[in-house]
């Protein structure tokens, strides 16, 4: 399976922090490639996103989540639970079509693969 991105300013934004180049094991790790790709996603939550990512973590709870639709706030929950390992999003939620819409929840599936996978889920060379 190849991961694939929403659209070419997520690809973008995400290979920004996440180098084929970088060797750094801290950034290497699975649950912040995950995260990075999910945060990146969406325009603004990026937008909001971008300062609270340093090399090696993400502090969550620095994000501001005002006025962020229910697609971002879903990308945040998901690459919130793949980071902490905690559980913030339910099954009937990300089931939920009224709330997540298709590219958003591919986008969600894509995460949890390069959580599980890592970085060679993107076949970088």
């Amino acid at each position: 399976m190849r991961v694939r991105f929403k659209n070419y300013y997520h690809r973008k934004n995400f290979a920004e922090y996440i180098s084929p180049k970088n060797t750094d094991y801290y950034s290497n790790r699975s649950e912040f490639i995950a995260a990075v790709f999910l945060l990146s996603a969406d325009k603004l939550l990026w937008e909001r996103s971008k300062s609270a990512i340093t090399r090696y973590s993400v502090n969550f709870n620095s994000i501001d989540l005002n006025g962020i639709p229910t697609d971002g706030y879903a990308l945040y929950k998901a690459a919130k639970t793949v980071y902490n390992g905690d559980s913030d999003i339910s099954l009937s939620e990300m089931c939920d079509w009224t709330l997540i819409d298709d590219p958003t929840m591919l986008t969600i599936f894509a995460g949890v693969m390069l959580h599980r996978n890592g970085i060679k889920m993107l076949n970088w060379k």
